[in-house]
């Protein structure tokens, strides 16, 4: 998508005939082409001759397994022309793209020079991480709501995944104020930052924001995790001290009927009541049991 104060170009893979496409149009350094490509890269921000080189990663949210996965974003940046690479679909970058081409060049975004264009994807990028911070928020308010009832054999998954979108989450928006300030800092040299400067700096500020929220968010589902696990201990605590005095009380019976049905002389075997009172030692012998707990307070 070309105006006349500048182009970008948005690549939606990383394959070797679009990464010979960019090495051909624009003269990409080769170590920029290889970061391109698979497997992700460290978040950076690095000058060459005549553009600029940074990578960011962003979290998305994947439908299928409910799960945050991270998204590499890589930016190379020069006076005139803008050039992003995204194989994951981000929404935010894909609907921007896709709105400035239909406007014929009068979108908002690029009316201006390349910073406005830049400032635009960064924040719709930045905008989007919001809302994904929100639904974690909702998950653990679930978790919280579902920690006292014994029967949610699922919920140790739920919490796992949810560690697991925090971890992703942190690793993507880690390094994300040191390479904007890194941005800040070098690019100048390559073109005038003017009116925004305020803005780009309201950006870094916003990923102080969000990793803020994470750290918070991480504390939180480790607590609800020692929680959880707190409550298993305890419930199969009290299933083992029920099953055992339920064994200890039912020890003298088994004793008593082993006794009394040997083949040898007994107490009372021949007694007309006998029965009778076999089954009331039996009895008292059980009932002494349960007076004995419930003074040790063991029930």
């Amino acid at each position: 998508m070309k105006t006349d104060q500048l182009e970008w170009f948005h690549a939606t893979s990383n394959k070797a005939e679009v990464i010979d496409k960019l090495r051909t149009k624009f003269r990409f350094h080769p170590i920029d082409l290889r970061d391109v490509q698979p497997p992700i890269q460290r978040p950076k921000v690095v000058a060459r001759d005549g553009y600029i080189f940074m990578i960011l990663l962003y979290p998305f949210f994947d439908k299928d397994t409910h799960e945050i996965r991270i998204s590499e974003v890589d930016f190379f940046i020069s006076k005139n022309y803008l050039v992003t690479v995204n194989t994951d679909g981000l929404t935010p970058l894909r609907k921007l793209f896709q709105s400035s081409r239909a406007s014929k060049g009068r979108h908002v975004c690029l009316t201006g020079d390349i910073t406005q264009l830049l400032y635009a994807i960064l924040n719709d990028l930045l905008t989007s991480v919001f809302p994904k911070l929100v639904n974690i928020n909702a998950d653990m308010e679930s978790i919280e709501r579902r920690l006292n009832d014994p029967y949610q054999k699922h919920l140790i998954n739920d919490i796992l995944r949810i560690k697991l979108n925090v971890v992703n989450f942190r690793q993507a928006m880690q390094a994300h104020k040191a390479v904007m300030t890194r941005l800040l800092d070098i690019a100048p040299s390559f073109f005038p930052l003017n009116k925004l400067n305020a803005y780009f700096r309201e950006l870094i500020q916003h990923t102080k924001e969000i990793w803020d929220q994470l750290e918070l968010q991480r504390d939180e589902i480790e607590a609800l995790h020692e929680t959880n696990k707190s409550l298993i201990d305890f419930r199969t605590n009290d299933i083992i001290k029920t099953l055992t005095i339920f064994s200890v009380i039912v020890f003298p019976l088994t004793l008593l009927a082993a006794m009394f049905g040997m083949n040898v002389p007994v107490p009372f075997q021949d007694h007309a009541y006998g029965f009778l009172i076999i089954t009331g030692i039996m009895l008292l012998g059980s009932a002494g049991m349960m007076v004995y707990f419930k003074i040790k307070k063991w029930i």
